[in-house]
């Protein structure tokens, strides 16, 4: 394997990233022509507003977007300035009060006509409200959201019956409210925008989203059992972009062409890192690659090879419809997507053969990871300074 396969980048994230271009351009020509935008939550009505033709940001995408433009610590610094949280899901809001276009990326988000969130945490849910005010457009809080369905702690192998058993998962009594605050939320939908949300789309839209999962399944599997890795993670981690397309021809094709590109790489044995010699898992909040990545490589051959946001894609997303209600069966997933149980971790590493996962302070406990078969490498923070890969280093020529 020659130097010239390393960092090269997959046709396929290339074609993501300009689709997503000319989709934000897109967007903000119809916002202009007074068609509606949303913003949402992550996991809080995609499928829905996608079904009805309505296009739709993703608040932790958008935060994503910040983050990897480097924006992240200037709009933090704007928030301090005016005495508001300074926390990585805020950098939205601090992205519309700045209102520069040369400095936002993409030149700004176009004005939505509504903002969805749920109530995870006061706090999250304060801030998209005043995200709200400052655009000066609807916010529509969703009261029973993700962790709410929650009664129990999760079953060992949870990852294993979430799928095809998620009715025994979820609490039924919340899942009623769940369902109920949906179709408020269709019928506002339906009033303020004219259009309407068909329940045969939306179970097309449903299957979509399980056909689209199952190429990525195959595209990680196959990542999985390849050394050295044949994708960079920050080419995996492009493709998140298609879980905010889910349930559409769009996001299934991205994904079924991201599989048989990995399949092309692996068959002519193209390698990101061709001195690889350790495999790390990354995880962290955002889904963005690390940015000590790099010297990893250069240094020690250590080679981040897959992440948390792979296993929520393959293990969480897919849906078996119960009793052909989709709209229940999707309120369900919006209420338990997955747990980050350390077991659940430990079956993503293992399956890519890492041999530890890495992580930024506060995401799990180092015993934790070690009860279920996994090393944990707990790093200060997300930069790559002096101390992330002093801690990174430790960990791996204590290996020698």
């Amino acid at each position: 394997m020659s130097d010239q396969n390393k960092d090269k980048q997959m046709r396929v994230t290339n074609a993501v990233r300009a689709y997503q271009r000319e989709w934000i351009a897109d967007t903000r020509q119809r916002v202009s022509q007074g068609e509606p935008f949303a913003i949402c939550n992550g996991d809080d009505c995609e499928e829905i507003l996608n079904v009805m033709g309505i296009p739709v940001i993703v608040v932790n995408y958008w935060h994503a977007i910040i983050s990897t433009k480097r924006m992240d610590q200037y709009y933090q610094s704007l928030l301090k300035e005016r005495d508001y949280p300074a926390s990585i899901f805020s950098m939205g809001l601090a992205c519309t009060m700045d209102n520069n276009s040369e400095t936002a990326p993409w030149g700004g988000l176009p004005k939505p006509s509504i903002i969805v969130g749920g109530a995870r945490t006061d706090t999250e849910m304060r801030i998209l409200e005043l995200w709200a005010r400052e655009y000066g457009c609807k916010f529509w809080p969703m009261e029973y959201s993700l962790w709410h369905g929650i009664e129990k702690a999760p079953p060992p192998g949870w990852f294993d019956r979430i799928r095809d058993h998620w009715d025994e998962l979820v609490d039924p009594v919340k899942l009623d409210y769940r369902v109920a605050d949906q179709e408020k939320l269709i019928r506002y939908l339906e009033v303020t925008t004219g259009r309407k949300c068909s329940m045969a789309k939306l179970k097309e839209a449903m299957e979509l989203v399980n056909e689209q999962m199952e190429y990525w399944r195959k595209a990680r599997d196959l990542i999985a059992k390849t050394s050295p890795c044949p994708v960079s993670l920050r080419d995996q981690l492009s493709m998140y972009q298609m879980m905010w397309h889910r349930g559409t021809p769009q996001g299934r094709d991205f994904l079924k062409a991201y599989y048989e590109e990995v399949k092309e790489r692996v068959d002519n044995n193209v390698a990101t890192c061709p001195n690889e010699k350790i495999r790390l898992m990354w995880i962290n909040a955002l889904g963005t690659p690390p940015r000590w990545a790099q010297w990893a490589e250069e240094k020690y051959g250590a080679v981040c090879v897959t992440h948390n946001y792979m296993g929520i894609a393959v293990d969480a997303y897919a849906r078996t419809i119960k009793n052909n209600d989709p709209l229940r069966t999707l309120a369900a997933r919006y209420m338990l997507l997955f747990w980050t149980t350390p077991d659940w971790i430990a079956a993503q590493a293992r399956h890519s053969n890492c041999q530890a996962v890495v992580t930024a302070a506060g995401i799990g406990t180092k015993a934790a990871y070690e009860q279920a078969g996994i090393p944990m490498v707990s790093i200060p923070s997300e930069r790559d300074d002096e101390a992330t890969r002093e801690a990174i280093s430790n960990y791996i020529e204590s290996l020698s």
